[in-house]
C-alpha cells in the first residue's frame, strides 16, 4: 500500500526479483515500511521496485538521545556545540557539495570550506579570545601541511581516486560534468583530517592557558615543554583512534583480501587499500604537527596575557 506521493492509498504490485521476498540479502516481511521507485514502461505500464527500508524512526530516536546527552553534559556549551554541528552540515551539504558538482576545484573548495567550518565553529563553541586564536592558528597551519602532504603522496602513489565503487559510479551519474576524481580524493582527505585536528588543537590550547593560570610564573618555554609532554599522550591516543576508525570502516574489505591468498605487500599495493593507508598516515602526520604548532602559538599568547585576564573555564579536553 502506497502511503505518500501521487499514488497514496493505492495498492501496487512490487517487483523484488525473487520469490522469497529476498532482495540483496535483505528479507522483507508484511508490515515493513519501505521506499519505492516507480518507472513507466513504453506501453504505459507502471513498475514499482523497492529501494530500501524506511529507517527514519530509529535514526530519529538515536539523534534525540545524542542531543539530550550533549545538552545534559555540556549544557550551554553543549547547545553551542550542536549549533556548530548544524553549521558544519550546512557548509558541507549546501556549499561544498554544490560547488564541486558545479565544476569548482574540489581541493580549493574543500580548503575554503574547512577554514570556514573550523573558524566559525571554534568561535561559536569556545568564544572569542587568545585561546581560540591559538587553536585557529594551529589548525590552519596543520591543515595546510596535511593538504600538501596529501597532494604529494597521492601524486607519488599514482592514486586515481576511482578505486571505490562510489567514486566510479559518481562519474557515471554526473555525466558530462567534469569532476576530478583525484581532486575529490584529496578533498576528502582534507575534510577528514579536519575532524580530528580541531579536537587536538583546542585541547592543546586549553591546556597551555590552564597551566598559565595555575602557575603565572611559568615562562613561555616551560609552558611549551609541558604542553608538548601532555600532547604526546594525546597524539598516541588520537592516532590510534584514527587508524581504528579507518580500519573499522574498511573491515569488510580487509576480510575480503585475507581470502585472496596474496602476499601482504600485494594487498597493500591495491589502490583501494593504498588510499586508506595514505589517508591514515597523512592525517596522522597532520595531527602530530598540530601539537607543537598549537602549543607554540598558545604559549606565545599565554605569556603575553595578564593572569587576571586568563579564562577560568576549560574550553576543551586533554588527557
Amino acid at each position: 500500500r502506497v502511503t505518500s506521493g501521487e499514488r497514496a492509498g493505492a495498492e501496487v504490485e512490487v517487483s523484488v526479483g525473487v520469490r522469497d521476498l529476498n532482495t540483496a540479502g535483505v528479507r522483507y516481511e508484511p508490515g515493513d515500511r519501505v521506499y519505492l521507485s516507480r518507472t513507466v514502461g513504453p506501453d504505459g505500464q507502471e513498475v514499482f521496485f523497492i529501494i530500501d527500508r524506511d529507517r527514519s524512526t530509529p535514526l530519529l530516536v538515536l539523534a534525540f538521545l545524542f542531543v539530550v546527552a550533549i545538552l545534559l553534559l555540556g549544557r550551554w556549551k553543549g547547545l553551542r556545540a550542536l549549533a556548530s554541528l548544524a553549521i558544519t552540515f550546512i557548509v558541507l551539504i549546501w556549499v561544498l557539495v554544490p560547488r564541486i558538482l558545479a565544476g569548482a576545484n574540489p581541493v580549493a573548495t574543500a580548503i575554503v570550506a574547512s577554514f570556514a567550518i573550523f573558524t566559525v565553529t571554534m568561535l561559536l563553541t569556545h568564544g572569542v579570545g587568545k585561546l581560540t586564536a591559538a587553536a585557529v592558528a594551529g589548525t590552519s597551519v596543520s591543515l595546510i601541511l596535511t593538504g600538501l602532504l596529501a597532494a604529494l603522496f597521492v601524486q607519488a602513489a599514482s592514486l586515481t581516486g576511482l578505486a571505490s565503487e562510489e567514486a566510479a559510479f559518481l562519474q557515471v551519474v554526473v555525466g558530462g560534468q567534469a569532476i576530478n576524481p583525484q581532486g575529490l580524493l584529496l578533498a576528502g582527505m582534507i575534510i577528514g583530517a579536519l575532524g580530528v585536528l580541531d579536537d587536538i588543537t583546542v585541547s592543546q590550547s586549553s591546556l597551555v592557558f590552564e597551566l598559565r593560570r595555575a602557575n603565572p610564573l611559568m615562562t613561555g618555554w616551560e609552558l611549551f615543554a609541558s604542553g608538548v609532554r601532555v600532547g604526546r599522550d594525546h597524539i598516541a591516543a588520537t592516532v590510534n583512534t584514527l587508524v581504528l576508525a579507518y580500519a573499522g570502516a574498511a573491515l569488510p574489505l580487509l576480510l575480503l583480501f585475507t581470502q585472496l591468498d596474496q602476499p601482504l605487500l600485494q594487498v597493500v599495493n591495491r589502490e583501494v587499500v593504498t588510499e586508506e593507508v595514505v589517508r591514515t598516515l597523512v592525517g596522522s602526520l597532520g595531527l602530530i604537527s598540530a601539537v607543537p604548532l598549537t602549543t607554540g602559538f598558545a604559549s606565545w599568547l599565554a605569556v603575553r596575557t595578564a593572569p587576571a585576564h586568563l579564562p577560568h573555564d576549560h574550553h576543551g579536553h586533554h588527557h
